[in-house]
């Protein structure tokens, strides 16, 4: 691994990477799910799904019964249901605060760029306390651009006013891998969320690295010791 500059400016991820969340987008999925009459999904394979968009991760899930057509009715059930659960076990990633407060002292440009709603984003991450870093909150709609979308990491890149090449984006998933690369922003993965460390070695070929959490990147990356 070489670090081929010095950044101004980092793309975080949310669910896996900033934070832990899961334990809410599972809650709600098992409500949403008993509505329908869909047995409800085991949290391990919940953690597994996540990424993409909650589309996507209800589609991923239904499809163990055949039950995909079910997706857009559940889906527009989950987002107003989802501020009940939003906080049930949320907590920070280890070391997430320290490192975000790292960056910001060095002059950092740094944003969350999530594909978790917009207003579920903001509340997490207020609740948390993490929004004091950041300088924007970037996060979708149900049915509005995502990653990996070019569109999407354009708004945000525009939404920060820095280019790609100045930025590098940070995630736990290969949607925030491509995400980054397709716009040619270099890629950093830390195993945090649903995905080992040995798949996203092969599933980002890439990428600048994949660590086991913010300590080692921080170090690695930044020459920050966290």
């Amino acid at each position: 691994m070489s670090i081929p500059k010095k950044y101004t400016a980092v793309l975080f991820d949310l669910d896996g990477t900033l934070v832990s969340n899961y334990t809410a987008i599972h809650h709600c999925l098992c409500a949403c799910f008993e509505k329908f009459g869909v047995p409800k999904p085991d949290y391990d394979l919940v953690v597994r799904t996540v990424g993409g968009s909650i589309l996507i991760t209800i589609r991923k899930l239904l499809a163990y019964h055949n039950k995909e057509h079910l997706a857009d009715e559940i889906g527009n059930m989950y987002i107003p249901l989802f501020p009940k659960y939003i906080f049930d076990g949320l907590a920070p990633m280890p070391y997430a605060e320290d490192f975000l407060r790292a960056l910001k002292s060095q002059g950092l440009k740094l944003a969350c760029f999530t594909n978790k709603q917009q207003d579920g984003a903001e509340k997490i991450l207020q609740h948390l306390g993490l929004d004091k870093y950041l300088d924007a909150i970037i996060g979708t709609t149900l049915h509005s651009p995502r990653k990996p979308e070019k569109e999407f990491t354009d708004f945000a890149l525009k939404t920060l006013g820095v280019s790609a090449d100045e930025t590098i984006g940070i995630g736990d998933s290969p949607y925030d891998y491509k995400a980054a690369r397709v716009c040619g922003i270099d890629s950093a993965l830390v195993a945090t969320g649903g995905d080992s460390l040995e798949f996203l070695s092969a599933e980002c070929p890439d990428k600048i690295g994949v660590f086991a959490d913010f300590k080692d990147m921080a170090r690695e990356i930044f020459g920050i010791e966290l």
